[in-house]
């Protein structure tokens, strides 16, 4: 019986320098005397005992391998990378899928370079980082550029009194950055800064603190669906 990590276990496990495929051939069926492949209970393992000319045989296992069908990645997940890659980043959407519980097609978490991957395969252009686009800003650029907190901008989002983008679920929010400076949100931005007190519409007041605080986190922190 060949052991694990005998010199000749290790030159059987190693590809055959040869050039000629036919020599590689014939080698291995001078030295193999049969090759038996089962799966265990779950189908998930494949067990190998090589029966070698002599009467010796090595055992080892190895994973079963997945079809093409098992380890693609989910359309869904697809779709999504598909719409937010017009403007956001890899890093961007892998963080998204990876909070709506998608998996890659072999089962691990989502990374820029993973996103990257899928892109390539599915023909989808993209980038590794976010676009800069000088008409619109994120939550945190939002509550940033009028000096409030992020739970004000959330507040006027609420109130329908500001207008949000989301290409997903769980995306980053896009605010155009008119918005910020036409009205009805000037005006009570301005009163808020100078008075403490959120007024939304018709003197209806929403003074619960913080109002002004100082942001925290970047604006893939905390979105609504």
């Amino acid at each position: 019986m060949l052991l694990p990590n005998s010199a000749e276990m290790k030159i059987a496990q190693q590809p055959l320098l040869s050039k000629d495929a036919l020599l590689k051939k014939m080698i291995l069926r001078t030295a193999i005397e049969e090759i038996i492949v089962r799966t265990d209970g779950k189908k998930q393992t494949l067990l190998f005992t090589i029966h070698w000319k002599g009467g010796a045989h090595t055992q080892f296992d190895m994973e079963r391998p997945r079809s093409a069908t098992a380890t693609a990645t989910p359309m869904e997940a697809v779709e999504i990378i598909r719409r937010m890659a017009v403007r956001h980043g890899d890093d961007q959407i892998a963080s998204v899928l990876n909070r709506l519980g998608y998996s890659t097609g072999k089962g691990k978490r989502w990374n820029q370079n993973r996103v990257g991957t899928a892109r390539h395969n599915y023909s989808i252009p993209g980038q590794k980082r976010a676009l800069p686009d000088p008409e619109k800003v994120s939550l945190s650029e939002a509550a940033r550029v009028c000096g409030v907190s992020h739970r004000t901008i959330e507040r006027l989002v609420e109130a329908g009194l500001l207008k949000r983008e989301q290409t997903a679920p769980r995306a980053p929010w896009e605010i155009r950055r008119a918005d910020l400076d036409a009205e009805p949100i000037r005006s009570i931005v301005k009163r808020l800064v100078r008075t403490g007190k959120l007024i939304l519409q018709r003197g209806c007041t929403d003074d619960q603190a913080p109002l002004f605080v100082e942001n925290e986190g970047d604006g893939n922190a905390r979105h609504h669906e």
